[in-house]
């Protein structure tokens, strides 16, 4: 049974945030974690005290597993993995399960992470650019027949959404090589074939809460080709076989994750949280639409994010004061990535939804004032 979302308001003391990540997190979500941080489950020991190899984790990890599955949908033909770090290490890690030494990975440059993965990847093994978005200052995200052919890759690798330039692939591409996906910023808001891919990795600090975790999807027989003499932890497959556990995890993370999972879960999954999530984005982007230019958007309207709203300003002293005016008004972490300026609302999944109707009339009243 689904179960109806809070209210849409931030109780007091709290602000709506807007921020990249680490992002805003549910409060029923954030309570749970803070009873049992002291107490879990009346063991008289907290959720940060408690043994990796205890009965408690081992609770805490299978209700992880199963709830990252039904947010997902994935079957038993998929892995579940938990890592230590954030997602631009697994570029690499990547790389090195599954590129032969005298391959290479096929890249969608759509943006400033994608550009970065790149590079990571290109550390250890050998990278093909596939579609440069420098040449449209990354105002879209590809179409199939603006991929250059993949023939050969062990990979194809792309960002699903680009949280800088604000620009989001509506579908997976079509490519003639394996799928893998840099999800971070997206996973589980909308309906989305995850099942096209042999290979979906995130970051936990957006729509899966805490930072310094990834989450791995990965199919059984994608895993199943990875490079057997890898160091035990630089393998997917060493990772598999120890439930996640070759070594200490870390256990805050991976109950985060199970918990934000859930909660995804229980509201009704990424159909639901689809159609919330289009709205939120459709507020924003009325407001820059109805503002004749005073807001310019860099994407191209087919490519808009339904979780990234990027925007500039007519000059970096307006986007100071936007960000001044709109604090006072309890609405956070709007400024633009410091690579890109202007400024930026990232409505994921626990995003309370009146927070995008506020700023849309904070958007318009300071225009207003502008004139």
């Amino acid at each position: 049974m689904t179960t109806p979302l809070p209210p849409t308001t931030p109780r007091n003391g709290r602000v709506y945030n807007f921020s990249a990540g680490p992002a805003q997190m549910p409060e029923s979500v954030l309570e749970q974690l803070q009873r049992e941080i002291m107490d879990l489950d009346g063991t008289g020991i907290g959720l940060l005290e408690h043994s990796h190899r205890g009965p408690s984790y081992d609770r805490l990890l299978t209700e992880a597993y199963d709830s990252v599955r039904r947010a997902s949908g994935l079957g038993a033909d998929w892995e579940v993995l938990f890592l230590p770090g954030g997602s631009m290490q697994h570029f690499s890690l990547i790389a090195m399960n599954f590129i032969p030494k005298d391959g290479f990975a096929a890249f969608a440059d759509t943006g400033l992470w994608a550009h970065k993965g790149e590079i990571e990847t290109r550390a250890v093994r050998n990278t093909r650019t596939v579609f440069d978005g420098a040449s449209c200052r990354f105002d879209h995200v590809p179409a199939d027949n603006e991929i250059a052919d993949c023939t050969g890759a062990s990979y194809f690798c792309y960002c699903s959404n680009n949280t800088v330039e604000g620009t989001q692939f509506a579908r997976p591409p079509k490519v003639n090589a394996p799928l893998v996906c840099d999800a971070t910023s997206d996973l589980f808001s909308r309906e989305y074939a995850l099942d096209a891919h042999e290979l979906i990795f995130a970051s936990g600090q957006k729509n899966l809460g805490a930072s310094g975790i990834s989450l791995i999807l990965v199919k059984k027989s994608f895993l199943a080709k990875a490079d057997a003499s890898l160091p035990g932890l630089l393998s997917y497959a060493n990772f598999a076989k120890a439930d996640s556990r070759p070594n200490t995890p870390p256990t805050f993370g991976v109950r985060v994750i199970g918990l934000m999972s859930k909660w995804i879960a229980d509201h009704g999954g990424p159909k639901v949280f689809a159609v919330l999530n289009a709205k939120k984005a459709a507020n924003i982007y009325a407001a820059i639409d109805r503002s004749n230019g005073f807001y310019r958007p860099s994407m191209r309207d087919d490519c808009r994010s339904q979780m990234s709203i990027s925007f500039q300003l007519p000059s970096d002293a307006l986007v100071d004061a936007f960000v001044a005016e709109s604090e006072k008004a309890g609405l956070f972490g709007l400024r633009g990535h410091r690579d890109w300026g202007g400024i930026r609302a990232c409505v994921y999944n626990a995003f309370p939804a009146h927070g995008s109707e506020l700023l849309a009339e904070f958007m318009d009243d300071f225009k207003k004032k502008q004139a």
